[in-house]
């Protein structure tokens, strides 16, 4: 792909990039340095912002860059003029007396640009990854011009399989402007190409980088990674991309439920996905996730019911913003490989399928779980109590957590089609008796 093409592939809306900018927080730092790799990941930062109101004023235009595909020259025009208004802009003093550049025409590029790359391919990630079955094996392709780094160009058509833990270190892009990408293959065609699948583990060195501060001119150790090939060569990344965003963001759980069905120690298996299940922190972070969404979602009917236009854009649905809700047990795995069904080992809930559990319809017939309910979805569903029931007519997984005369159910819908990123459809409130109604007239099969 040419440059010209990559940049055209910038300047779009691509939805997994968009998901993938959304499920950032804030974070505020003096330098670029201060917030590194992973925590980058997660974490939307701009060098030398300390006012909220200034990050928030650059998130949504880079929010809305992603969303509506702004050019560079939009972004700029539409971002310059607030930035002036809060004080944010040329050079001025620091506290120390020296001089320091806020905002300016290049700074605002350099936004666009880092963002839209990360986002873009952090999203190429999860794509790649939901194929890891029938492609699994990855190329890095290095553009080939007059711009690419020597560094780069020393990985270009090297084969990896997905889960090598060199993508953890360079999965690109691997430095500010890096055009790299990955290419996923099928086993078929790395044999008809004569392609060598390399392990690339013990190519990754560790090690602790210093970096100069241009403000204070004080002396930071960062960690740090580089790659040391067969050849003898030597691959760095820049300071502060020796990571995957993809992964960072939202791929390491899928990463971690591909390699579970490698472990083959039953036990072991079981108990991991027992402490990953019940990580206080997973729960502690499914929660968050579901309050932004449930907020956003119910901004987005209030502006529906105002016929607020501008309201509607910027709260409209976001089909590819997700998160993990559960690990399953090898119990419900089995059974659904019973049923043909080789599904992935995470239940993931979309903000769209929760727009649709959480919809003006479902509230008003009282079928809409609370604010508090839907944060709990991840603890009921791991919860050993929890009914677990197969639907024959639908074949949907249904998880049910009964509350008395009220019960909660969870929809999961399988297609038959292996991996899916996307299951968990849906969950609402039903009376109990209609399922045990259905348990007696053995429209269920009960699987717990």
């Amino acid at each position: 792909m040419s440059s010209a093409h990559i940049s055209a592939a910038f300047e779009r809306a691509p939805i997994d990039a968009v998901a993938y900018f959304k499920s950032k927080g804030y974070a505020i730092s003096d330098e670029w340095h201060d917030v590194l790799t992973v925590a980058h990941s997660k974490a939307f930062t701009v060098a030398r912002v300390q006012s909220m109101d200034v990050l928030e004023t650059i998130r949504k235009y880079t929010d809305q860059a992603l969303t509506e595909g702004l050019t560079a020259k939009q972004f700029n025009a539409g971002l310059t003029p607030e930035l002036q208004k809060h004080g944010w802009w040329g050079k001025v003093k620091n506290e120390q007396g020296d001089i320091i550049q806020l905002g300016s025409p290049y700074r605002l590029n350099t936004i666009y640009r880092t963002n839209m790359q990360t986002a873009y391919m952090a999203g190429r990630y999860r794509r790649l990854l939901a194929r890891a079955k029938t492609h699994p094996y990855w190329q890095y392709i290095a553009i080939d011009d007059g711009q690419t780094r020597p560094e780069h160009r020393l990985l270009n058509g090297k084969v990896f399989r997905f889960d090598d833990p060199i993508w953890q270190t360079m999965f690109p892009p691997n430095g500010w402007g890096c055009r790299c990408r990955v290419r996923a293959l099928t086993a078929a065609q790395v044999k008809a190409r004569g392609i060598t699948v390399e392990n690339g583990e013990s190519y990754v060195q560790q090690f602790d980088a210093e970096i100069v501060s241009r403000e204070s001119g004080e002396v930071k150790t960062v960690p740090h990674a580089r790659l040391k090939l067969p050849s003898g060569d030597v691959m760095t990344p820049d300071i502060g991309w020796a990571y995957s965003p993809g992964q960072s963001a939202f791929g390491t759980d899928m990463a971690v439920a591909q390699k579970l069905g490698k472990v083959e120690d039953v036990q072991l298996r079981a108990e991991t996905i027992q402490a990953l299940n019940n990580s206080q922190a997973r729960v502690n972070a499914f929660e968050l996730w579901t309050r932004k969404s449930i907020e956003r979602i119910e901004r987005y009917q209030a502006a529906k019911l105002a016929k607020d236009k501008q309201g509607l854009r910027e709260f409209g649905p976001r089909p590819q913003h997700k998160t993990v809700v559960s690990f399953l047990d090898d119990d419900i795995s089995q059974k659904l490989l019973n049923k043909g069904i080789d599904a992935a080992r995470t239940l993931i809930l979309s903000e769209r399928a929760l727009a649709h559990a959480h919809s003006e319809k479902h509230q008003e017939n009282l079928s809409a779980l609370s604010l508090k309910e839907y944060t709990q979805l991840s603890t009921w569903i791991n919860s050993p109590d929890t009914q677990v029931l197969w639907e024959y007519a639908r074949s949907e997984l249904l998880f049910i957590k009964r509350l008395g005369v009220e019960s909660i159910k969870v929809v999961v819908r399988y297609q038959g089609k292996g991996v899916e990123l996307d299951t968990l459809i849906n969950a609402l409130k039903v009376k109990t008796k209609t399922i045990d109604g259905g348990i007696q007239g053995e429209l269920y099969e009960v699987w717990r």
